[in-house]
């Protein structure tokens, strides 16, 4: 795969170990240690380690209560002393004050209720995890409306490390919109290779045991259902839910109520009709919550055509399309969308794969949408057209092709179709999006612009992930032939990026030679590609993998090798003595860099030679530095696999398809993975036997 560069460290805390640290029982525990009991390290009493025993929770109980009382002290100093006291027992204390809230001595509710709403308490634990104590710190002090943010970022750790958090989030937050967010996050929930999602659920259910929250409730309910949803119980919730945004409540808001229809979707099996009308009932209603108009309302209604192809209810995006306003039908993705929903169910991403796919009596109709929408023709639910260009001359009028041509010619045009062309790949409408960037560059194939530059990429880059390097080399030649002919342009482009594209263009002269076992001519192209672009990695791997190599050959390839992880060594270490010393302005632009140059080196000694554990290392470090690319977590994986750690790198490339579900590289190589750890378990049965 050519780079576009990769990853996310996993943090060396064992996910079962610190989530169980963390159980309630020790959430007693707040930032200020003499006000609570210490965890042991030890505990034989408990169910799990560092969990307070039954006594010394009805200790700290009764403690609280006791300060509780102090509320209503006449003494003035005393309630004061008694209000610092919760405040420093924390989060844990919630419970409690909750009920004091409606206690009969009127100052002592009176108190409580300003403590609950107060959140003053420190959310951080100091038996919490680096990650997570920095994330809730930021939470405990952030403003109400960025709260959210924090949320987020808590269930964005790996491997569920922000499990315990969130839980103490829905248990403990007054703020009702917050909780509930926790909460959603928190059934939406994610496997991994530390627990099954039965495992996952009992420690949830066990960290929330108690709590007297309406997120809560929703979390429990999640956590004690077998299987298959139990539909009618998340009905009146989600009835209670809209009664509260009626009367304006502010422990709800429409993105929670729809978050709670849309996971309730996501939950139903809908293989049986019954079943599959209810989900389809549930769904409608949500576009009706919607804003009245505008760019947010196209956006909002994108968004849900999207979630709704993804959860098999394609009949929504027609009913959707046929609401759009005439101006609404002139954005493509709308085009786009309808056609998706008219394509079968059963179509394969493999299927996807192959260049100009026949129109079928299934696809027919998706086909004939999606030619129109690349014409910008608005078309109805159904499919048919409702404007030519021109009103009124006729499509193949001389007016009209000269329209025609001048839009193509027009570089914001040009950016237009390469954007529709990334939304197209990201959707795995392959040939879709090869319609879209065959336009964009059509008639500017050698221009001496950006846009051209990046439509050219994105283009041949999509050809090279469905394994057509040919082509993608010739989408390129009149470019590069302009390159190496006219000194002036080459000095242009070059300012813009053009010697990478370059040196795909080699790059991918050499795969395709390689694949028809053409070695020499592979070879020469890969020098090529290194010459104009050292840092394209991807023409080293295709050297180390050429078959048939003299020992001169191979030692040529591993001094340039040698040369190439040198410098990026070397630019990583002075990048890394740059941040330190950098603004914090532009630390987050340092750090992204840093981390395509860390991804770069582990992916090249991945797919090579070399110290394996020192590529896990630098994959791992990129990942830390930005989350959650695709590319850095394939580069992961591919460092798990070289170190014969099949399950982790299966759970990173999974990681990966999750964020770019139908890439084709991402897709062989999880099968790649899955086969191999098969092939070794097999490995290891026989040699039991």
């Amino acid at each position: 795969m050519l780079k576009i560069y990769r990853i996310r460290s996993q943090h060396p805390t064992c996910l079962a170990q610190a989530a169980l640290a963390l159980m309630l029982g020790s959430g007693a525990m707040a930032q200020t240690a003499t006000s609570v009991p210490r965890i042991r390290e030890t505990n034989a009493s408990s169910q799990f380690p560092g969990e307070l025993t039954a006594t010394e929770v009805a200790s700290l109980e009764k403690q609280i209560a006791g300060w509780i009382e102090k509320l209503g002290d006449p003494n003035y100093a005393m309630r004061l002393q008694a209000q610092s006291e919760l405040e420093r027992i924390g989060v844990r204390a919630l419970d409690q004050l909750h009920r004091a809230s409606f206690d009969p001595n009127p100052q002592v509710a009176s108190q409580a209720r300003f403590l609950v709403q107060s959140n003053q308490f420190n959310w951080a634990w100091e038996t919490d995890p680096f990650p997570v104590r920095r994330i809730l710190e930021n939470y405990t002090t952030a403003a109400l409306y960025d709260k959210s943010t924090y949320i987020e970022q808590l269930d964005a750790l790996e491997n569920d490390e922000g499990l315990p958090a969130l839980c103490r989030l829905v248990r403990y937050e007054t703020q009702g919109c917050l909780a509930k967010k926790a909460a959603l996050l928190l059934m939406r929930g994610k496997t991994s290779i530390a627990m099954s999602q039965n495992e996952r659920r009992a420690m949830i259910d066990t960290l929330v045991n108690g709590t007297l929250s309406t997120a809560g409730a929703w979390v429990a309910q999640y956590a004690a259902q077998d299987s298959e949803i139990a539909i009618e119980p998340w009905l009146k919730t989600i009835q209670a839910e809209q009664e509260l945004l009626a009367r304006k409540s502010p422990d709800t808001s429409i993105e929670i109520l729809n978050g709670l229809r849309r996971w309730v979707v996501e939950q139903i099996p809908k293989t049986i009709s019954e079943q599959r009308n209810k989900a389809l009932e549930l769904a409608r209603s949500i576009p009706a919550d919607f804003g009245s108009a505008g760019a947010n309302r196209n956006q909002q209604s994108i968004e849900f055509e999207q979630w709704a192809l993804s959860v098999g209810l394609p009949e929504l995006v027609r009913e959707q399309h046929a609401e759009l306003s005439e101006l609404s039908l002139l954005n493509p993705r709308f085009g786009y969308l309808l056609a998706e929903s008219y394509l079968p169910s059963e179509e394969t991403d493999a299927a996807r794969l192959k260049p100009q796919a026949p129109n079928t009596d299934k696809n027919a109709v998706a086909n004939e949408i999606a030619e129109l929408t690349s014409q910008r023709v608005s078309v109805d639910a159904n499919g048919t057209r409702k404007t030519p260009i021109d009103p009124t001359e006729s499509e193949n009028s001389k007016l009209n092709q000269h329209l025609l041509e001048t839009m193509q010619r027009n570089a914001s045009q040009a950016f237009e179709r390469a954007e529709m062309g990334e939304f197209l790949i990201r959707r795995g409408r392959f040939n879709w999006a090869e319609t879209e960037l065959r336009l964009a560059i059509k008639n500017r194939e050698d221009e001496a612009e950006f846009a051209t530059i990046l439509t050219l990429t994105q283009l041949s880059l999509l050809l090279h992930e469905m394994g057509r390097n040919e082509e993608a080399a010739a989408c390129l030649d009149k470019f590069v032939d302009r390159f190496e002919k006219e000194p002036m342009f080459k000095a242009q482009v070059s300012e813009q990026g053009a010697d990478s594209l370059v040196s795909n263009y080699y790059l991918y002269q050499g795969d395709h030679a390689q694949s028809v076992d053409r070695t020499e001519e592979a070879r020469q192209h890969y020098l090529k590609s290194i010459e104009l672009a050292e840092d394209n990695v991807d023409a080293i791997i295709g050297m180390y993998r050429l078959p048939n190599q003299t020992e001169e050959q191979i030692l040529e390839r591993r001094k340039l090798q040698q040369r190439i992880s040198l410098e990026l060594r070397s630019e990583i270490d002075a990048r890394e003595r740059d941040l330190k010393r950098e603004n914090p302005r532009f630390q987050a632009t340092e750090q992204s860099s840093l981390a395509n140059q860390m991804n770069t080196l582990a992916w090249l000694i991945a797919n090579t030679e070399g110290n394996f554990e020192e590529a896990l290392h630098l994959s791992r470090k990129a990942c830390s530095l930005s989350p959650n690319r695709s590319a850095y977590l394939d580069t992961l994986a591919h460092c798990y696999a070289a170190l014969d750690r099949y399950s982790e790198a299966i759970e990173q490339q999974r990681r990966a398809l999750a964020l770019e579900p139908h890439q084709p590289s991402l897709i062989a190589a999880l099968q790649h993975f899955e086969a191999q750890l098969a092939a070794s378990q097999k490995k290891m049965d026989d040699a039991k036997r």
